[in-house]
């Protein structure tokens, strides 16, 4: 299992490598940028008013699936290839370049809905019960606007 981790590492530094030279430096960053915000405006953004985290929890799962979805395309990937994908090498990279970028795009664009979507959302009315009376020895006013 070591080795697969290693590999696993050795593979997103070559990606990152890959995506420098397509993008650009600053491209490259900003896309880095741009997942990583989304993961943590969707997941800790939730936080900001006390009833967001139950409108939008799914929110809180994202950096889970982050995670679990690039271990899956690196098991995928690591898997033994057939002899026709082992000549064509440089095109299987691509196709696994651009399936963990568009995952990781997704999964910040889902966490972005996620605050959107808490963010938009009214809070919970508060629960009414209409047979409530004040408690005796209470000073009662009954103010009326001016006529």
């Amino acid at each position: 299992m070591g080795g697969f981790f290693s590999v696993m590492f050795e593979e997103i530094g070559a990606r990152r490598r890959r995506f420098r030279l397509a993008f650009g430096d600053r491209g490259q960053a900003l896309a880095e940028f741009l997942t990583l915000a989304g993961l943590a405006v969707g997941s800790l953004g939730l936080f900001v008013r006390p009833w967001m985290p139950a409108v939008a929890s799914w929110g809180f799962a994202l950096p889970v699936v982050f995670v679990l979805g690039h271990l899956l395309l690196e098991w995928r990937r690591q898997a033994k290839p057939t002899p026709e994908d082992e000549d064509d090498a440089e095109a299987r990279a691509t196709k696994y370049d651009w399936g963990a970028f568009l995952f990781s795009m997704a999964c910040a664009v889902a966490g972005v809905a996620a605050f959107v979507i808490a963010i938009s959302s009214e809070p919970a009315p508060p629960a009414v019960d209409e047979g409530w009376q004040p408690p005796d020895g209470v000073v009662q006013s009954i103010i009326v606007p001016e006529q």
